[in-house]
């Protein structure tokens, strides 16, 4: 862009001196003293090879040349009006329109070359921007499903805590009413054997006499007092050898025997509800256990989801921070194409038509010249 500026800035500079040259070279009294200064030539020698016809010529050159603003044809009026020969002046002609023909061509590849590198620098911001776009929505989604996740997981996590809570609790419920049902046996157990001992105890004296004792025994009837107070009654057997108090005794016997039963109905009541309880146990156990365990398998799977989406973030915020650095760069190119470029949408189009112009001049110039060589002039 600074080399074209300058370039630009010279070339002006150049046209500004020619048409102020070509000015002075085509004025009336240039002409009035060109036209004395050949006829005093003539004159003065026969040698020299300035003559009014060259500059004739010379001057119709200049027209064309400020007609056609062309430095070109200003600098052939000049060599011709010193004498050049045709042929040169025509080669001249030649080689000035080839220059233009270059010319011409750089700045059409210099104009393609920018439109396709400003059409490439859009199209690629243009993906980079819809690239970045769709990473963002991608974040974003990723976001809040990772925060969704996060959610459940810690609704998990207090699910298990508290499943894992009831089933110690449970379990300390049951440790405590096994405990005490293994204390009642213990007891009842330690008491019945007891009132068997107390029944030995009862029976020995009966046993060892070969006394049997009923279920029921005869009531005795207690001694009776004669009217005589200080004197003591009598009392009469019913059976001369002494057979103790079996009545009492055999109602003591029954009444221990009724307690032991009691007691043996206790603990086999004990055990069947002790079966029963570990059996709900188990299944409030169970229940809790399958309750755990999914919730276990559920908070892993969420978490392995987690793990895959945080993954899935870092991986989209890099590829977006790579997309963001190219497009910074494409933004960098872009300030470096219309530092370039910014012309050929200003002055391209008056480029071309100031050198057709000059294209123009150069080759009516030519047709001229070659005319007057061959005898017909224009």
């Amino acid at each position: 862009a600074e080399e074209w500026s300058q370039r630009t800035q010279l070339r002006t500079m150049e046209l500004q001196g020619v048409a102020e040259a070509i000015k002075i070279l085509t004025s009336e009294d240039a002409r009035d003293t060109f036209q004395k200064s050949v006829t005093t030539l003539v004159q003065v020698s026969s040698r020299s090879s300035v003559s009014t016809e060259l500059l004739s010529r010379s001057a119709k050159l200049a027209g064309l040349a400020r007609k056609y603003h062309n430095i070109g044809l200003a600098q052939i009026a000049v060599q011709l009006k010193s004498g050049g020969h045709f042929d040169k002046v025509i080669a001249a002609i030649d080689k000035m329109m080839e220059v233009l023909r270059v010319e011409e061509q750089d700045d059409i590849a210099h104009r393609d070359r920018c439109q396709n590198a400003e059409g490439k620098n859009a199209n690629d911001m243009e993906d980079l921007g819809h690239a970045i776009n769709k990473a963002e929505k991608n974040i974003k989604r990723s976001e809040d499903r990772a925060g969704q996740l996060k959610i459940d997981i810690d609704g998990l996590k207090d699910a298990i805590k508290k499943t894992e809570t009831e089933m110690a609790e449970l379990l300390d419920l049951r440790n405590t009413d096994v405990a005490d049902f293994r204390q009642a046996v213990k007891d009842d157990t330690a008491a019945i054997a007891l009132l068997e001992q107390a029944m030995v105890a009862l029976t020995r004296f009966y046993n060892k006499n070969k006394v049997e004792l009923g279920l029921l025994g005869k009531r005795q009837e207690p001694p009776q007092y004669t009217v005589d107070k200080d004197k003591a009654p009598e009392t009469v057997w019913d059976n001369a050898d002494y057979q103790g108090r079996k009545s009492e005794t055999t109602g003591i016997v029954a009444i221990v025997e009724m307690i032991k039963e009691d007691l043996q109905k206790e603990i086999k009541e004990a055990k069947a509800d002790d079966a029963t309880s570990q059996a709900q146990y188990e299944k409030e156990r169970g229940a809790l256990q399958e309750t755990l365990d999914a919730d276990l398998a559920l908070k892993l799977a969420k978490e392995k989801e987690l793990n895959e989406v945080e993954t899935t973030i870092a991986d989209t915020e890099e590829h977006r921070d790579a997309k963001s650095a190219d497009l910074a760069a494409e933004n960098k190119l872009k300030s470096s194409i219309t530092g370039d470029c910014a012309w050929v949408k200003t002055n391209f189009e008056s480029r071309r038509q100031k050198r057709k112009a000059e294209m123009d001049g150069l080759a009516q110039a030519k047709s001229y010249l070659a005319g007057v060589e061959d005898g017909d002039e224009i």
